[in-house]
């Protein structure tokens, strides 16, 4: 590239004047939808381009008098004003670079329009070819003057692959940096000090740590949660506010002591605090046992004996063999079965955890008339509700002989409607010529081959058409999507052979065993109802 310098001969180098000519072009032809495609590596978010508008670019060079600019730009179309000392950009290379020393910036309007080319001028030996190049930018007026589009505008460009990378006030304009995931940075403007916004973007940096040390001091929330259920302190707080001394009286605390974790709680948002005076937000409510849903069993299972079994976990990931049964010295049901202290809470905490159910039937497109089966039944609450929502339907609860009493009595609303049959979905043979067979929650304890003897078990018991809902939390493609990855790893800790399945593994598996996934409807807490039809 030939460019003719008025007045400064030889005032960039070959590789800065390139740059430079690219800038300019970049931000007289480019559209706003393509300058952000460059920042982003890919297709730009189409929701926050109309609430931005491409206003430039910047390039970083290095020179040894910013003044000489004036006459490159002009050879290039920008006309540009004095140089003047860099604020926002100037503060951030000078404590990137760790060096003190001035960094000027230089602007002009591309000729034919209104965007802008600065240029971060900076001494020589400052900054290296590549770390020049890496400091391109594209800069966006954010069209809009509400607190709330700017945070939007920011979580959107995070989401994108973008990081934050400083910020500050440039007069009358609050400007934010990002590091770019394709070309270079991105640069929001917004008009007026947006003091909000800049305090938590420029705070992002710290975010990292913090989110690191969130991470590593989750136990301390998992066992403050359950310690005030086995305190039972939602249960004192139901009838209304009460001090701290009235609480440590009644839990038998150590006053001082129980404060520090009331508080704690109460940042988490389980209290609400009121000097020394304590009360139950929406989610505390969910620890007293009187409530429909309560979740007080599982605090305690989970901050008690499966917090303990969770110390196994290097072992398991060393081994492959189960941390429960390294910690505990058996398997979990055998555990259960000698001690039933233990079993009550495990059997607290699972009906705890299946207040979903309720919707289950409304998922079922359930028949006038026929039979449901439910394998593996357990205590009968599932097909009670689905019996309660088809009074024309049958049902048939199918589980061990220890379960099938508990399970009669629950059943027994619904009189000749309901029956049970005992037996052993490995072994034995499956109530047959049902329309509909339920699994709930029953392939995630098993692996492959002993779920393939279950389905198979159920398909011989079918006719050809019928249908089988699989009821188990799958995991999802959306890598935000965290609680079926977290159950998936308590099942490895928690169960001998057990673990939650992709969508597709559940496909296949089904498939497999004469089966075909004909639809996912979707349950609260990422569970899901997984709808197949016998095959040929």
């Amino acid at each position: 590239m030939s460019v003719t310098v008025s007045g400064a001969p030889g005032a960039l180098g070959e590789r800065d004047l390139r740059r430079l000519a690219e800038t300019v072009a970049f931000a007289r032809d480019r559209s706003a939808g393509d300058a952000l495609a460059a920042v982003v590596a890919g297709e730009p978010p189409a929701p926050v381009l109309r609430h931005l508008e491409f206003a430039g670019a910047a390039v970083l060079v290095a020179v040894a008098q910013p003044a000489d600019l004036i006459g490159v730009l002009a050879d290039l179309g920008v006309r540009a004003g004095e140089p003047r000392p860099s604020a926002v950009p100037g503060d951030r290379l000078r404590e990137r670079a760790g060096q003190g020393r001035d960094v000027w910036s230089v602007r002009g309007v591309v000729s034919g329009g209104s965007r802008e080319v600065e240029l971060l001028a900076v001494p020589g030996t400052m900054w290296s070819e590549a770390e020049r190049e890496a400091e391109s930018s594209v800069a966006f007026d954010v069209t809009g003057e509400d607190d709330v589009l700017l945070r939007g505008v920011c979580a959107t460009l995070l989401d994108a692959g973008l990081t934050a990378d400083g910020g500050g006030y440039d007069e009358h304009v609050t400007v934010l940096h990002f590091r770019g995931a394709g070309r270079g940075r991105l640069t929001l403007r917004a008009p007026g000090h947006r003091t909000e916004p800049l305090a938590r973007h420029v705070g992002r940096p710290d975010r990292v740590r913090r989110t690191m040390l969130d991470l590593m001091t989750g136990a301390w929330r998992t066992r403050a949660v359950a310690a005030a259920a086995e305190l039972g302190l939602a249960d004192l707080l139901a009838g209304g506010p009460l001090d701290t001394a009235e609480l440590a009286e009644r839990t038998g605390s150590h006053a001082d002591k129980l404060r520090r974790v009331l508080a704690y709680l109460a940042a988490l948002g389980v209290f609400r605090r009121d000097g020394e005076r304590w009360s139950l937000t929406a989610v505390g409510a969910m620890l007293r046992t009187d409530v429909a849903g309560s979740q007080r069993d599982l605090a305690r299972i989970y901050g008690g004996l499966f917090y303990r079994s969770f110390s196994g976990l290097e072992h398991t990931l060393r081994t492959g063999e189960s941390a429960f049964v390294h910690v505990y010295g058996a398997q979990p049901f055998e555990h259960f079965a000698a001690n039933p202290a233990d079993a009550r809470l495990f059997e607290g905490a699972m009906a705890a955890g299946t207040t979903f159910l309720e919707l289950v039937p409304g998922l079922l497109d359930l028949p006038a008339t026929g039979t449901v089966v439910d394998v593996g039944g357990s205590d009968g609450r599932l097909l009670d509700l689905v019996l309660t929502a088809g009074p024309g339907l049958r049902g048939v609860l199918f589980d061990r002989p220890h379960v099938v009493g508990a399970a009669a009595e629950a059943l027994a609303g619904h009189g000749a409607r309901a029956s049970v049959v005992a037996g052993d979905f490995f072994h034995d043979p499956v109530p047959a010529g049902a329309d509909l067979y339920l699994l709930s929650r029953i392939m995630h304890d098993w692996d492959d081959e002993r779920c393939s003897v279950i389905l198979r078990n159920v398909r011989a018991a079918m006719a050809e058409g019928a249908t089988l809902a699989v009821i188990e939390r799958p995991i999802r493609d959306d890598p935000r999507t965290v609680l079926p990855l977290a159950f998936n790893v308590h099942m490895m800790v928690n169960t001998v052979q057990g673990g939650e399945r992709t969508t597709e593994e559940h496909r296949r598996l089904l498939a497999a065993n004469g089966f075909a996934l004909q639809d996912i409807r979707e349950l609260p807490l990422d569970m899901a109802v997984l709808v197949a039809r016998a095959t040929a």
